[in-house]
């Protein structure tokens, strides 16, 4: 990345974090609402890095590693469903699926946003000023599940530490897997592959249905998959090839 004058990198991470953050306070009963942000966040990258903007937003992959990552949405988007509706919600938990298929839409951009913003943007920035690549996996990921934390308490809601421990799992995850791979690609596949029956579907216990935030303590904070997301953390964290490239 060529060097830029602290006004440009002001005016540039002001507008994507802006761009990013639009659609969770604005726009929020529009299918298309993350389409725009994406749109902003590409272009206001595109006029910052210039031809760098596609590899330090991940999105350069080998048509291998594209269907690779395919076939790892695939397999995970089943077993993702499977233990979700048979091994999670179960007595008290009921679900509701929505069948509104406009609805992924948002989840796909919002997940891109992510994975653009948070993953590839802000890891590879940080690299730059701190080249400890186990530090920039591991820091980021507990900031992300503290930030969770902190956004559902203003709703007055207690996100339990299992559910914590799962939500830092699945940013570490996502996290080794771009610093391994360098492209958003196969974090992407396991992000929208939770996310896409997860986050589109309305869950009640008791009937008595629960907010998004009391939702993750039930979910996320369920023993087996914070078990599970706590352990493949483990295996990727420490059997991966993790070194520092510029």
């Amino acid at each position: 990345m060529s060097p830029r004058g602290p006004i440009a990198v002001f005016v540039a991470t002001s507008v994507t974090l802006a761009a990013y953050l639009f659609p969770y306070f604005y726009l929020t009963a529009n299918w298309w609402r993350g389409i725009p942000s994406t749109f902003v966040i590409l272009l206001t990258g595109a006029l910052f890095f210039g031809r760098e903007m596609p590899r330090v937003y991940g999105l350069v992959m080998t048509w291998k590693q594209l269907a690779i990552g395919i076939g790892l949405f695939a397999i995970l988007l089943g077993l993702f469903s499977y233990v979700l509706f048979n091994w999670v919600v179960v007595e008290p938990l009921s679900v509701e699926r929505y069948s509104y298929p406009l609805a992924q839409v948002h989840q796909f951009f919002q997940v891109f946003n992510d994975e653009i913003v948070l993953r590839a943007a802000l890891l590879t920035v940080l690299l730059k000023a701190f080249p400890n690549p186990k530090a920039v996996i591991l820091v980021p990921a507990i900031l992300f599940a503290v930030a969770h934390h902190l956004v559902y308490r203003t709703g007055a809601v207690q996100i339990d530490w299992p559910a914590m421990v799962s939500i830092f799992a699945f940013a570490a995850i996502a996290n080794t897997l771009f610093i391994r791979y360098r492209h958003i690609g196969y974090g992407f596949a396991l992000h929208y592959a939770w996310n896409f029956y997860r986050f589109n579907s309305r869950y009640y216990l008791d009937g008595v249905p629960l907010s998004e935030g009391a939702s993750f303590n039930y979910i996320e904070g369920n023993a087996l998959v914070a078990g599970l997301s706590f352990a493949t953390f483990v295996f990727a964290f420490g059997l991966s090839r993790i070194e520092h490239r510029e």
